[in-house]
């Protein structure tokens, strides 16, 4: 009989631990989840200037990180310039082609005060094809 009670013992224990660890990750995935993605606008690569602009209302709040969607034609990235809502800004070599359905890098942005303003983004132009490139921004908290 005390076999028995000491086996029922550690089965509570095993189930609690069990529990314990789903909650863990539970919490985890849901904290990942938070930093999700949040579309700040997109522009049309017309093809003809060597960079395009997109630009982003202040109330949409400040981001840590942004990153480039790409659709239609692929576009051959040189560099990446946030404007911040206090002025300053955040320059970052891309040096990338990004193909049609593919994305820019995870770029972090430096400082403090990261509402932003507007991001440019240079590329090399490429007037002959009839596809139009779109470019989306999404940002993350």
């Amino acid at each position: 009989m005390h076999n028995i009670r000491i086996k029922l013992g550690t089965m509570k224990q095993s189930t609690f631990y069990s529990m314990a660890i789903f909650l863990v990750i539970f919490f985890s995935l849901t904290t990942v989840s938070a930093q999700s993605w949040t579309e700040l606008g997109s522009a049309k690569v017309h093809g003809h200037t060597d960079h395009d602009e997109i630009w982003v209302t202040n109330s949409r709040g400040d981001f840590k990180a942004i990153k480039l969607f790409v659709k239609n034609e692929g576009i051959d990235f040189d560099r990446v310039v946030v404007h911040f809502g206090n002025g300053g800004q955040d320059v970052m070599n891309v040096k990338n082609f990004i193909p049609a359905g593919g994305e820019t890098r995870v770029m972090d942005l430096a400082g403090g005060d990261r509402v932003i303003k507007k991001v440019v983004f240079f590329y090399k132009s490429n007037a002959m094809t009839s596809t139009k490139a779109k470019v989306v921004l999404y940002g993350r908290r």
